[in-house]
């Protein structure tokens, strides 16, 4: 059982993959703000705010990454399941709170798409990237044990879950670079 000892504990533990996927959120999430800025001054509003906006999501998920956020929540549901006798019953409320998260997912992703359907081919290949990162998270907020003995597979300083994480942050950063070169040019 994990308590907010061990939460503290997983924040002094940092690994080399960690580091490594926070520079890449920071990294990308510059090249996104950059992106904004060549937005601006195209007057191009959507893609001005998609790109503010990833890059905003990016800073958050870097921090995410050291703080393990998604642990604190569970430690604190976990609590509140103890607290008020329904933690018997915890594994359909669980499924319930993964199905939300992915059909609000669904639905976000749905109408992000839609807005985004004239921008730039760069925008809409971030908006891949993002997908791809996306589900990463929503993979790990299931936390079906089989699933996460996958993704920490692999190399034991890199498994194979940051190296997924890694392909959607290098989509977003590769594309905000692109936007950033291509800003003026064809669509």
């Amino acid at each position: 059982m994990m308590n907010v000892d061990s939460w503290r504990s997983s924040i002094a533990n940092a690994d080399f993959a960690d580091w490594i996927t926070v520079a890449a959120y920071l990294g990308t999430a510059l090249l996104a703000r950059r992106a904004s800025l060549h937005a601006a001054a195209r007057n191009s509003g959507p893609e001005r705010r998609f790109w503010r906006s990833t890059s905003v999501l990016l800073v958050f998920l870097a921090v995410n990454e050291l703080l393990d956020l998604q642990t604190l929540l569970t430690i604190a549901g976990r609590a509140h399941a103890k607290a008020y006798g329904w933690y018997g019953a915890h594994r359909p409320v669980q499924f319930a709170f993964v199905v939300g998260l992915a059909a609000f997912a669904m639905i976000a992703g749905a109408t992000l798409l839609w807005w985004l359907r004239r921008a730039h081919r760069a925008v809409r290949l971030a908006f891949v990237g993002l997908g791809f990162v996306g589900l990463f998270i929503l993979m790990r907020a299931a936390s079906f044990h089989h699933l996460d003995e996958l993704l920490g597979r692999g190399n034991p300083i890199f498994p194979w879950g940051s190296i997924q994480e890694m392909a959607g942050i290098m989509i977003i950063a590769a594309a905000a670079w692109v936007y950033s070169r291509q800003v003026g040019g064809n669509r």
